[in-house]
This record gives structure tokens, C-alpha cells and sequence, in this order.
């Protein structure tokens, strides 16, 4: 058993090290990452440092329908945006740390519209007429990200990557406005609007997982 585990590991540790990465190395590649979908492209500056642009976003989510105390609703959200990292690798391995700035275009969207049929309720008074509009978004558009993660390269000029960490968002900005005046002002004095938007801005770090798959040239 003890033999069998160490031949695997030498296996995997070769596998690494023969194709390892060299001043110059150019890939691409494809993955999926708590955004949807991601494309990369990095560049080797030599054995411990790299660069990575990386583009995601494809996850989207539309809903409709009426719910009571919600009136009619629309619902929309996309998460997505470019990410700019160095990548240090501390050992003769494919670990690496790795940290850059993250530009979001993320966003939630949701549109209510109250009627007799389906009104709005907010504080326990129901509103018949008017609209609300909120909107979630990172406080922090251009964010720092630090991650950590591991590079598989095997056969000819190919690397499995798997990384983890956290894109510091700073919290999250979320808004609602009225084209009726009487449910703004509702809105601006509600209790439960101040506490939902106190929860929001607490929300400091987005999670960040990703796998993926990249060709070198």
C-alpha cells in the first residue's frame, strides 16, 4: 500500500515538473467559476512569476410573477466581470498564491408594480398603485482579489487548474426607488429597508472557486 501511494505521488510530482512552466509560456484556456463561465489567458515572466487576465461572467437569471405583499414582479440578475492577477509560485510545484483587481459588472435588478389585484406591502400597509425599483451592486467596482491554487500540467503543453479565494467587494450597495412619492417616503422611513441595506453593506467578501482547463504555446 505505502508503495503504491508513493509511486502515485512521484507520478503526479514528475508529471508536474516536466512540463513545467518557462519564461515566455503563453495559454488559454476555458473553465467555469462562481460567475458562470471563465476565459483566461496568461503569460510566463519566468519559473516563479506569471500574469493572468481573465474574463467571466454567463450566469444570468430572469424570473416573473406575483407573490402576495410583492405585487407583480421582474426579476433580474447577472454576475460577471475582468479580473487582472500576478501569480507567485513559492515552491517547485504547481501551487501558486495569487493576487490582482477584479472589475465587476454585476448586478441584481428586480421591479415590483403594485395593483388592487397584487399590491405592494411594506410595514404591513398595502399600496395599490406605484412601483418599486431595487437594485444590488458590489460597493467596490474595481475590487482586490487574492486567491490561492494549484496547476496540473500533463500530456503535451496542457495544465489543469483548480483555484480559491476572495474578491474583497467591500459590501453591497442596495437601493430602492418609487415613482410614487407616498411609497418612497414609506420606503425611506421602513425599518425592514434600513436593516436589509445595514445586511447588504456587511457583506464584505464575494467567494471565489474556479476549475479549469488551459493550452500552453
Amino acid at each position: 500500500m505505502n508503495t503504491t501511494f508513493a509511486s502515485c505521488v512521484a507520478v503526479l510530482v514528475s508529471c508536474t515538473a516536466v512540463q513545467a512552466q518557462e519564461a515566455g509560456d503563453m495559454s488559454v484556456g476555458l473553465g467555469v467559476s462562481t460567475f458562470g463561465g471563465n476565459l483566461e489567458a496568461s503569460y510566463v515572466i519566468n519559473e516563479q512569476f506569471r500574469v493572468r487576465g481573465a474574463l467571466m461572467g454567463g450566469f444570468s437569471y430572469e424570473d416573473s410573477g406575483s407573490e402576495p405583499g410583492d405585487g407583480s414582479y421582474e426579476f433580474d440578475a447577472s454576475l460577471g466581470g475582468f479580473a487582472v492577477l500576478a501569480d507567485y509560485y513559492p515552491t517547485q510545484s504547481g501551487w501558486r498564491v495569487s493576487g490582482g483587481l477584479f472589475l465587476s459588472n454585476t448586478d441584481f435588478t428586480g421591479v415590483a408594480e403594485a395593483s388592487a389585484a397584487n399590491p405592494i406591502e411594506i410595514d404591513g400597509t398595502e399600496y395599490t398603485s406605484g412601483s418599486v425599483t431595487t437594485k444590488s451592486e458590489f460597493n467596490n467596482t474595481v475590487a482586490p482579489v487574492l486567491t490561492t491554487g494549484y496547476d496540473l500540467h500533463f500530456a503535451d503543453n496542457w495544465t489543469f487548474s483548480s483555484e480559491i479565494g476572495a474578491i474583497f467587494i467591500g459590501g453591497v450597495d442596495l437601493s430602492a426607488k418609487s415613482d410614487d412619492a407616498t411609497l418612497q417616503a414609506e420606503i425611506d422611513s421602513s425599518d425592514d429597508y434600513a436593516e436589509a441595506r445595514d445586511d447588504a453593506d456587511d457583506l464584505n467578501i464575494y467567494p471565489y472557486l474556479s476549475l479549469g482547463l488551459a493550452y500552453r504555446f
